[in-house]
């Protein structure tokens, strides 16, 4: 079978496994000696999004992560999948899988580690998601009887890194408020391993095939934006706004530095005495991050929360992620969504007042950390989002009334 050492998903699993083991390879053949890690490329070798553990039949549960989204495994097809990985009908029909081998039990590897951390030997599961410059593989954590003790998050080079301890502090914070109308992962563990940042987080029990009403994101929004306290603040003198002008500096002498200096000097000179009520936001709040559970809504993935920005951020974020620059009918999305906006911002509290310059901090603070990412290494999925965030800003700056909501002319 063919190698796949230059795959996304060979090299993820060559950081979770690496030397001794051997770099891994698909194969359809069983294995005949040595310590043996075998998982299941789904939905494809072509298409990888997901690595399940073949000696684990409980590890099926991660195939209802392939009918979330715009994944066409669902449904029928995806109940199938998991029964079939159950019952070891994908060994039987020799199913690819992504194999390394050590030649000693015992080797040292993520599973040897996360073992450590919860006193029982486990295996993992990896989510893959598509390649981005910030994708931080995911691990699903099971004992060997197949239930899930806990989820965890590796950092793999400066940024995701990063990110992965911003998350463990945000997290800290969040819990230490005691939100109300939504629940967070508990940090079991957070550590460094063969030059990786990992974050063990407790497992949240959700349903994909549930929906999430309305209302319960709603209410979560709202208890986050208010979560840490909010105070009222002149843009200028904000701590916000010396953060993000930081950030933006930062920039300095990349391809979008001369676009988003303009912006922040046109923002500051026209709206910088101006009052903007400051809160918290999630960071990337969107369907992927949130489940309805038993107990309610669950949010996970808070390595973007941020308790210094205007309230009104998160709800902007949720719309956004609905215009896709490059589709047929982008233009469209974007007009809707310009449409939703004083609905969002009314429905979170914001004054139609501060409409116009909540959209305008939004985009800028978008365009600031797609600018950022870009430099780490560009996608073309990535390059559109970004020029479509900075072209849209540049708009509204243009409009010919700071209260007004521009769609493209």
């Amino acid at each position: 079978m063919t190698s796949t050492d230059s795959s996304y998903a060979a090299e993820v699993a060559g950081l979770l496994w690496p030397e001794p083991w051997s770099a891994p390879q698909v194969s359809r053949r069983r294995a005949r000696r040595g310590d043996v890690r075998d998982a299941y490329v789904l939905p494809s070798v072509g298409r990888p999004r997901l690595l399940v553990p073949a000696d684990v039949p409980g590890a099926a549960v991660m195939v209802r992560r392939l009918g979330a989204g715009r994944s066409v495994v669902s449904g029928p097809a995806r109940r199938g999948l998991e029964l079939a990985m159950r019952n070891r009908v994908l060994a039987a029909v020799r199913w690819p899988v992504l194999r390394t081998t050590a030649s000693t039990a015992g080797t040292d590897s993520i599973e040897t580690h996360l073992g450590d951390r919860l006193g029982t030997d486990v295996r993992v599961g990896v989510l893959l998601g598509t390649r981005r410059v910030n994708q931080k593989p995911v691990l699903q954590v099971f004992d060997r009887s197949g239930h899930v003790l806990g989820f965890a998050k590796v950092g793999h080079n400066p940024l995701t890194a990063e990110l992965v301890r911003r998350e463990a502090t945000s997290l800290e914070a969040v819990r230490a408020a005691g939100p109300r109308s939504f629940g967070v992962p508990t940090v079991l563990a957070h550590d460094t391993w063969a030059g990786l940042e990992v974050l063990l987080l407790s497992p949240l029990v959700t349903d994909p095939d549930r929906p999430v009403p309305a209302s319960h994101r709603l209410d979560a929004m709202r208890e986050v934006a208010r979560l840490t306290g909010t105070d009222e603040q002149a843009l200028a003198g904000s701590g916000f706004w010396a953060r993000l002008r930081a950030d933006a500096d930062r920039l300095a002498g990349t391809a979008d530095a001369g676009r988003l200096a303009a912006t922040v000097t046109a923002l500051e000179d026209r709206h910088g005495g101006e009052t903007v009520e400051i809160g918290a936001w999630h960071g990337d709040w969107g369907h992927w991050n949130q489940g309805q559970g038993d107990d309610g809504l669950l949010i996970w993935d808070w390595e973007r929360f941020d308790a210094r920005v205007p309230v009104g951020f998160d709800a902007l974020h949720h719309a956004a992620q609905l215009v896709r620059p490059g589709e047929r009918d982008w233009e469209r999305q974007e007009s809707e969504f310009l449409a939703a906006t004083p609905r969002l911002l009314d429905d979170l509290g914001v004054p139609p007042v501060r409409h116009a310059l909540t959209l305008c901090l939004y985009l800028l603070e978008i365009a600031v950390r797609y600018a950022d990412a870009l430099t780490h290494g560009a996608t073309p999925a990535l390059t559109r989002r970004t020029a479509w965030v900075q072209g849209l800003l540049e708009r509204q700056l243009a409009a010919p009334h700071p209260a007004l909501l521009e769609g493209r002319p």
